[in-house]
């Protein structure tokens, strides 16, 4: 059986720092609300760090007042991944 692994999902860093400064939240408010530690958040946007956990990216959008999750993704498509068919 092949070893499990906990869904994450791909986030656009970018996008995720122009939609945060676009709306006027700053970082240490933003990453207070998310529940982050801000060089967490720092991680992100500079992806350096690019999968979140399914909470962490709820959050993301729920501080961020996004109607569309997609905005975030990485792959908004939501293309084929390797090995999956």
């Amino acid at each position: 059986m092949p070893p499990t692994t906990s869904p994450t999902i791909e986030v656009n860093g970018y996008a995720l720092r122009v939609i945060r400064v676009l709306t006027g939240i700053d970082a240490g408010n933003f990453s207070a609300a998310v529940g982050v530690d801000r060089s967490y958040l720092n991680k992100l946007e500079n992806g350096q760090k690019c999968r979140v956990s399914p909470s962490v990216f709820d959050a993301l959008c729920r501080a961020l007042s996004l109607k569309d999750r997609r905005a975030l993704m990485a792959d908004p498509h939501g293309s084929v991944e390797e090995g999956a068919a």
